[in-house]
């Protein structure tokens, strides 16, 4: 046998042995036979005769299976060693790989995001002329809605096996934009929060949604790349017709990557807001503080003059003593209200009367 190569040497397909078997795993094959008869199954022995039927549609997709699983598998798809060892290797980007016989795709599919990680699946792709092979480790809500739609509706798969990538890949970037809409809400709140309440776990938050942006950025970025190959160069496994269709894809991920620039710059606007309400708020203490420094330099005149150890202070006259003290109690009272009604004591409004100076003095709850 050649790798992705030359003519593959079809026989009994070697099964997979019980042990190779992993507990959770799913194989779904899901077969359209030439006269238009449609077959699903779980072994792919039973379909050996189908990889050699020019009219017929075989999509295999194996969930969870283990290394040995997906060797043989390989082998019965005359796939590149490359390819098995990106089969059994995760953490791959987005990408396309083309080969003699087929082209081999990896798409990642956003699941959630959870706290400053971006939790994503990966979907491997090999795709031949009549063959569609999907791997992936959990249970992808795009692939079963694909695969559920080829089920009660046939005709999907009189497009051929680039017709199904399709709405594999549809499925697949629909599914981002939830997960975008949601990350946007969070930015909003975000920017409505630092302005009315930082506080030091708003900025903690800031910069993980930051590494979310950077890491959203480098799956979508590749990901409009592998579309934008899918959609412009002629593969001779891709329908002409079908192509077309990935130029909606590409759109939908162009469409996704500026919503993400989009939040990288809310995201770093929302920072330079924290840091510039909790300057102005500094500003605001060290103006508060300021004032009542002010209202104190007279009386420590007053007290430091009158308090001066001679002899025949103050003069000798206890009027003098209770005009000392009455000014010691007035002149603070005179410069708090010339500061509030100049509205040194608050940006937000002039204090003009006993009642609003009474609500700035008060604690606030």
């Amino acid at each position: 046998m050649t790798w992705g190569g030359g003519r593959a040497i079809y026989g009994p397909a070697p099964s997979v042995p019980r042990r190779a078997r992993k507990a959770g795993s799913v194989q779904r094959i899901l077969v359209r036979h030439g006269d238009g008869r449609l077959e699903t199954g779980a072994d792919l022995r039973a379909f050996a005769e189908v990889l050699r039927d020019p009219q017929a549609l075989l999509w295999v997709d194996a969930e969870g299976e283990p290394p040995e699983a997906l060797e043989i598998l390989a082998r019965q798809f005359d796939l590149h060693p490359v390819t098995v060892e990106d089969f059994i290797h995760r953490n791959q980007r987005p990408k396309i790989e083309e080969f003699d016989q087929y082209v081999f795709l990896v798409i990642h599919a956003l699941r959630a995001i959870r706290g400053d990680e971006l939790e994503t699946d990966e979907l491997h792709v090999a795709l031949r002329r009549t063959c569609l092979l999907t791997v992936h480790d959990r249970p992808l809500e795009a692939v079963k809605r694909v695969f559920d739609r080829c089920l009660a509706d046939p005709r999907s798969l009189q497009h051929g096996a680039s017709f199904v990538l399709y709405l594999l890949s549809d499925a697949v970037v629909d599914g981002c934009f939830p997960v975008l809409d949601d990350l946007g809400d969070e930015i909003d709140a975000l920017e409505d929060a630092v302005v009315t309440a930082p506080a030091r776990a708003r900025m903690h938050r800031i910069f993980e949604v930051k590494r979310v942006v950077v890491q959203l950025r480098k799956i979508v970025s590749p990901q409009r790349e592998v579309y934008n190959a899918l959609s412009r160069r002629d593969y001779p496994y891709i329908d002409p017709q079908t192509a077309v269709y990935f130029r909606d894809v590409h759109d939908h991920l162009v469409r996704a990557f500026e919503v993400i620039d989009s939040y990288r710059d809310l995201v770093a606007n929302t920072l330079d807001a924290y840091l510039a309400t909790i300057s102005n708020r500094l500003g605001q203490v060290m103006k508060q503080l300021t004032v009542i420094a002010t209202i104190f330099m007279p009386l420590s005149f007053l007290a430091g003059f009158f308090g001066m150890n001679f002899t025949g202070i103050p003069f000798n006259r206890s009027w003098l003593f209770g005009v000392v003290l009455a000014m010691m109690v007035g002149l603070p009272v005179v410069m708090l209200l010339f500061f509030a009604r100049r509205g040194w004591l608050t940006d937000e409004r002039r204090i003009t009367s006993w009642k609003r100076l009474w609500a700035w003095i008060r604690p606030r709850r």
